[in-house]
């Protein structure tokens, strides 16, 4: 219901919203347009007063009132009224007026000879009853007399052309916001109908069904943009979830394994019988519990690099310092023949985690080597390089992003029986990542594999020392 409520809000608010700029915008439009149509006919109406007037002043100059009946009387217009107004004396006196109904002056305006004046223009448009005439009236001046020569014409026509179109405009804008009303109802239903679908789907995916997608509107706009979005959402959750789930059932396997042989230990032994002395078990159970151990630590340093706690120390650390004394150790260890190119070369980060991240590359190295272990420590001015070579089978292409992923074994050779765990290399890429480097395979020279690790140099550069 909350749901619905607010989807409710959103369809009337942007209803009405959009009936309310339309309804402004029509009233804006509308009375515009009326005034402009009032303004253009009472101009086209004055105009055609003012060349009567032209024409009759000139009659009335030369010929006097006779000629002016005359002229009316043959070319005058039917809806033009036409005074002449003397203005001699104390009383005004029409000595011709083109209408016999109409003896009196019909207005007051007494301009000087050769002025021109106007009465009854209005820029707004007034109801018929309140109408008045538009009159134009000049001073004209003839046998030295000065007389008023005034034309005037009903603007009843006019007017109700511009109220009949006001009342169209009036009828026709209810009708408009109705119909953009229901457009717009109509519009942003369908919209929210998308929105309502997909929050459908969403409702019902749980953690079992991450592998459902919301149906995308094939609209092109922002909500099939956000569809697409949570899709995107929804399959790394799904590859997460699955991930994890693979993650939890390899950590088991792990687990199991050591257990299984800790448990059989247990039953084999007998301290009844000589040769099987509880002795005989304690090297058994101890390799297993440091193997099981070493599982644990691995597993949590993982856990830290998922959730993006890694190297919380940062302090220069002598990289070639931590290179020399694993190369060192792997040299004691014996099996493969160690060769190193070192360089005095500090970086910024955790020690014990660099020294980890060394000591995976360098057992991963010794442990697919045929004889030959290769160590270079350089850097090209921007970043610390440690590259290690070996001269085994290598690593073919399409496995060499593969080697980083969790419990991943790619031959025999690196079974559980040697203690391996498919884990070195994972947390050497988590903890090169987290000290901002990157740690990358490739094919090597000596034959094997090749890894290179690189690290960001301190903000002031390399320091050298002697």
């Amino acid at each position: 219901m909350t749901l619905f409520r607010s989807r409710s809000g959103v369809r009337r608010q942007a209803t009405v919203a959009a009936a309310a700029v339309v309804a402004v915008a029509l009233l804006l439009g509308g009375a515009l347009l009326v005034l402009v149509l009032q303004r253009a006919l009472t101009q086209t109406l004055q105009d055609s007063i003012v060349a009567i007037v032209d024409e009759d002043a000139s009659v009335f100059a030369s010929t006097g009132p006779a000629g002016l009946e005359r002229s009316e009387r043959d070319e005058g217009p039917d809806n033009v009224l036409v005074q002449v107004i003397s203005t001699q004396g104390t009383a005004a006196r029409v000595l011709y007026t083109s209408r016999a109904s109409r003896p009196d002056a019909v207005t007051d305006l007494r301009p000087a000879v050769g002025e021109t004046r106007f009465s009854g223009a209005s820029l707004l448009p007034m109801p018929l009853g309140r109408q008045e005439p538009l009159v134009v009236a000049r001073g004209v001046d003839n046998a030295g007399t000065p007389y008023v020569l005034v034309a005037a014409a009903s603007q009843a026509s006019r007017a109700e052309a511009v109220l009949t179109t006001a009342a169209l405009l009036g009828g026709a804008l209810p009708m408009l916001v109705a119909l953009t009303a229901l457009v717009t109802w109509w519009r942003v239903g369908r919209a929210l109908g998308s929105v309502d679908a997909i929050r459908l789907q969403v409702e019902r995916t749980t953690a079992a069904h991450l592998h459902d997608r919301v149906p995308v509107p094939a609209t092109d706009d922002e909500i099939a943009h956000l569809a697409e979005t949570m899709n995107s959402m929804l399959a790394r959750l799904d590859s997460s979830q699955r991930a994890q789930r693979r993650f939890v059932a390899d950590a088991s396997h792990e687990l199991r394994s050591p257990l299984a042989t800790i448990r059989t230990s247990f039953e084999v032994v007998d301290p009844s019988v000589p040769e099987t002395s509880w002795e005989q078990l304690g090297p058994i159970v101890r390799s297993e519990a440091e193997r099981m151990g070493r599982l644990v630590d691995n597993l949590l340093l993982l856990s830290r690099a998922d959730d993006a706690s890694l190297t919380a120390v940062r302090v220069e650390v002598d990289l070639d310092e931590v290179v020399d004394a694993e190369a060192r150790r792997l040299r004691q260890l014996g099996g493969v023949t160690v060769r190193l190119e070192n360089a005095p070369m500090r970086v910024l980060g955790d020690e014990l985690q660099l020294q980890q991240v060394v000591r995976n590359l360098l057992d991963n190295a010794a442990t697919h080597a045929r004889s030959r272990v290769h160590v270079t420590v350089s850097t090209d001015g921007r970043r610390a390089l440690v590259t290690v070579d070996d001269d085994g089978v290598g690593i073919p292409a399409r496995d060499r992003e593969r080697v980083f992923e969790r419990f991943v074994r790619l031959d025999a050779s690196r079974s559980r029986d040697s203690g391996g765990t498919g884990l070195g290399l994972s947390i050497a890429r988590e903890l090169a990542v987290a000290h901002g480097g990157t740690l990358l395979v490739s094919e090597s020279p000596l034959g094997g594999a090749r890894f290179e690790l690189s690290l960001p140099l301190p903000p002031t550069g390399t320091a050298d020392r002697p």
